[in-house]
């Protein structure tokens, strides 16, 4: 996420993101975005080619009053609402992915991020669908306008909660100022490009209030799922431990 390290994104504990990949049998690589110190702070973000040109179909994607954050310096000419990095994110993990395959025996790619790395990730699901399986997009939704779908099959798993002020799943203006599509037109978007012929729905009371909703039979065997968090924030569904397994239950299946 923006300001977010791969050691925050791996934790500690029950939940550290190690371990279930290492029960599920996965190779887990986590590349970090660029970052620059302003004001005595760390800041690092991704370029899911939105928060970097800041300017969609749309319009700009932040109000005339909204939160300020320093642009990156590699950014050139930055938009006023410029605060994602500016820099060949998806070609950066394209290496990252054609490296590890010729080192590594490697049968699927899934691509995971929480907040600007799901925006992330999402941008990578739908330019790199020829080398990536699976994106999972955790409280990321990418600008108003803007959000991406696939050129080629690619299954995603999108999680958005009720209480998110900062990158809404439902609303589209932010806490900041800043504009985000809905979950639900990302979803459609999605489902009706790769085909989706079958749907269900799945409702979870514990130990969270969960509605999954899950289109299958999709164009190359894909698959589309939501999965909407009725009492959480900006963050990862909790538990932690149960909230990764959550994530990557369609694509295990």
């Amino acid at each position: 996420g923006y300001t977010g390290t791969a050691q925050t994104f791996i934790r500690n504990g029950d939940a550290n993101f190690n371990m279930f990949l290492q029960s599920q049998n996965f190779l887990g690589v986590y590349p970090e975005g660029m970052s620059f110190r302003a004001n005595g702070r760390f800041f690092s973000s991704w370029n899911d080619k939105t928060g970097s040109s800041a300017i969609g179909p749309k319009g700009e994607i932040c109000d005339i009053k909204r939160d300020y954050y320093p642009y990156p310096p590699d950014c050139n000419n930055p938009n006023r609402c410029t605060w994602a990095s500016c820099g060949d994110d998806i070609g950066f993990i394209e290496k990252v992915i054609d490296k590890l395959k010729l080192e590594y025996d490697i049968e699927n790619v899934i691509v995971a991020g929480m907040s600007n790395g799901g925006m992330m990730a999402q941008a990578v699901g739908c330019d790199l669908g020829n080398k990536v399986d699976a994106v999972i997009n955790i409280a990321g939704m990418q600008h108003l306008g803007m959000s991406c779908i696939p050129k080629e099959p690619v299954s995603l798993v999108i999680y958005g909660a009720k209480y998110d002020t900062t990158v809404p799943p439902i609303d589209i203006r932010a806490s900041d100022g800043y504009f985000y599509q809905p979950m639900e037109e990302t979803v459609f978007e999605w489902q009706t490009k790769l085909n989706c012929k079958d749907f269900m729905e799945n409702d979870i009371q514990d130990p969270s209030e969960i509605s999954i909703r899950y289109f299958y039979n999709c164009d190359d065997d894909v698959s589309v799922t939501s999965i909407f968090d009725h009492q959480n924030a900006h963050d990862w569904p909790k538990p932690y431990k149960w909230g990764i397994n959550l994530l990557f239950e369609p694509l295990l299946n």
